[in-house]
């Protein structure tokens, strides 16, 4: 079934990117912090559900991981906005979502139609998706800002490892894919 319960959940979360992007333009920092929560648990809960009901679909496997692309993209963005994260990082962190969409698209010519989910790629995710709301949070709770630039930096660090680590992983599953189809 392509429209269950968890794909709904995850096109809810896509949808509320323009929303998210354009309330930081306008300032409203603390409905953005409010929706970041919210996609972060929708993105948790969407899983919950596939895996409790048995709701899985291939939809849902391709989708859930564009959702998590397209939501850090997003915050890359937001962080550079607001001037939260050296340019350098943020580049880095381009550079590797360009680098996977890019033998994606290629192994996907060869008639493959993706890479296995690696589990450092799904931690590296989960962290990035601390870190980047800790950040924002920073400048959105000044009271708490110390805390929050904490939580986000530790997040930040975890998880920028482990999305290149990760990456690392993905190009050498890519490169044993394409050389059984060799």
């Amino acid at each position: 079934m392509i429209l269950n319960i968890p794909n709904v959940i995850t096109f809810f979360r896509i949808l509320t990117v323009p929303l998210i992007i354009y309330l930081t333009h306008i300032g409203n920092l603390k409905f953005v912090c409010f929706l970041i929560f919210l996609a972060s648990f929708t993105d948790w809960l969407d899983g919950y559900i596939a895996r409790k009901y048995n709701m899985y679909s291939r939809l849902g496997e391709i989708l859930d991981p564009v959702s998590d692309r397209i939501y850090i993209l997003a915050l890359i963005y937001i962080v550079h906005f607001l001037n939260l994260m050296p340019i350098v990082l943020i580049l880095l962190l381009l550079f590797r979502e360009t680098l996977l969409t890019s033998i994606l698209a290629y192994l996907k010519t060869r008639g493959i139609t993706g890479l296995p989910v690696h589990y450092l790629g799904k931690m590296g995710s989960f962290c990035l998706l601390i870190g980047f709301p800790g950040l924002i949070f920073s400048v959105t709770f000044l009271e708490t800002k110390t805390l929050w630039l904490t939580i986000g930096w530790s997040f930040m660090i975890w998880g920028v490892f482990l999305y290149f680590f990760s990456t690392y992983k993905y190009l050498i599953q890519a490169r044993n894919i394409l050389l059984q189809y060799a």
